[in-house]
């Protein structure tokens, strides 16, 4: 937009010095017309001379101001102003009044204006000077002037609508910070206290915001729903197995059965999530880890943390209790006593968690989190766990590793997550 003001005001500028030129030089042009009036009135052809009185800045030596009478004969009269000088004219007699630009003495820009006449049954030319570099002079400093303050103006146009739109425009601040707000999970929607030109558009986000939040709630509803629903039919397939005396029917029942308890855990674990939140390591894994000894109470669990992270880091905060959840449920399935969980950041996000269960054989590991290994058919669970973490760990672009704890004895698992800032 300013280059094309810019553009549009040289054109303009151009224009005008056009125009202050051209009329310059036709105001000229009528002072030296009238003066070749003047000395066409005075000449004496008898004598060839101009007998009648002219401005005296045409008897000034190298005044600017020259005049050339040149006779059909070759014959020759200059002013006293033009002094050893002369006027570069055409030889030819002229058949129309003509001008033109030419360098004069001193460097003289000289505007020459020649006519052709008859006097007395003679014919001559009489040829005008003027030196019109003051005034071209004046013009090209006009010209700058002209310059100078239009780029002012717009400098201070632009400057000034700046200034307005920015105005204008300051109430959008709050819905930008709004929405950054609810990127990191510090909100659950936009306020709809904004201009009435953007108001259509900050309901309906508020709107999806509220669509995407129920519609995670029915999720977990229903699969809690149907969890509990499965609870009786199973019972019912257990009891008739048993009646039958057939053990497969009672062993897929009772695998179906930990299933459904391993879902109503992963919905017990992720319920708390708010749609959009990031992950708050401080407060969710304290919250994570008082579910996780909840539902293995059974157990004296002693689950202990540091945290050498940020309040917040930008992670989905379901996507990170879904994946710390499945791990720290794995740990407590096995673990006899002690649980350790280390979470830091230093250009990426690193997790350690080791317990001092029976841990894993190296050629198991791998087997382990593809999804529906599992290790020991009798124990609770259905192998998902940690398949399920290793898929979000890829989400990230990071990855997970199992080793054995140094200090613990049993299973270590890493975390790597790449770590992006948030904005």
């Amino acid at each position: 937009m300013s280059g094309l003001l810019l553009v549009v005001l040289f054109v303009l500028l151009g224009i005008a010095a056009w125009i202050g030129r051209e009329s310059a030089i036709q105001f000229a042009l009528s002072r030296l017309h009238h003066d070749a009036e003047a000395i066409l009135g005075g000449m004496d052809m008898t004598q060839r001379e101009v007998v009648r009185s002219l401005p005296p800045i045409y008897t000034q030596p190298l005044s600017g101001h020259y005049y050339l009478v040149r006779f059909d004969d070759g014959a020759r009269l200059p002013s006293r102003s033009l002094w050893d000088q002369d006027l570069a004219i055409p030889e030819q007699q002229p058949k129309t009044a003509t001008y033109w630009l030419a360098r004069g003495p001193r460097k003289q820009q000289l505007l020459i204006w020649q006519n052709s006449y008859e006097k007395d049954g003679r014919r001559f030319s009489i040829a005008i000077a003027e030196d019109v570099a003051p005034l071209l002079s004046a013009i090209q400093r006009f010209l700058w002037i002209g310059v100078i303050a239009s780029l002012a103006a717009v400098l201070l146009m632009l400057l000034v609508q700046r200034l307005a739109i920015r105005r204008a425009f300051a109430r959008l601040d709050a819905i930008r910070d709004d929405v950054r707000a609810v990127r990191k999970g510090l909100r659950s929607e936009l306020e709809e206290d904004v201009p009435a030109e953007v108001l259509p558009m900050v309901v309906e986000f508020n709107q999806l915001l509220h669509a995407w939040g129920k519609h995670q709630e029915r999720s977990r509803n229903a699969l809690g729903n149907l969890a509990h629903a499965l609870k009786g039919p199973l019972s019912m397939i257990s009891r008739h197995g048993e009646k039958n005396g057939d053990p497969r029917l009672q062993d897929q029942a009772r695998r179906m059965r930990q299933l459904i308890e391993q879902e109503l855990k992963r919905a017990r674990i992720t319920g708390r999530a708010m749609v959009g939140k990031h992950f708050r390591p401080g407060e969710d894994l304290s919250d994570l880890m008082d579910t996780v000894t909840a539902l293995h109470h059974a157990k004296p669990l002693r689950i202990t943390r540091v945290v050498d992270a940020p309040d917040t880091l930008p992670f989905d905060q379901n996507d990170m209790l879904e994946l710390l959840g499945n791990l720290l449920d794995n740990a407590a399935k096995w673990a006899r006593r002690e649980i350790r969980l280390r979470l830091s950041t230093n250009g990426e996000l690193l997790l350690v968690l080791e317990d001092d269960g029976p841990g894993i054989e190296p050629g198991l590991r791998e087997d382990l989190l593809a999804r529906g290994k599992r290790l020991d058919e009798n124990q609770p669970g259905h192998g998902l766990g940690l398949a399920i973490a290793n898929d979000i760990a890829r989400l990230y672009s990071g990855q997970i590793r199992l080793e054995q704890s140094a200090d613990l004895g049993g299973l270590r698992v890493v975390v790597t997550l790449p770590l992006t800032p948030i904005h």
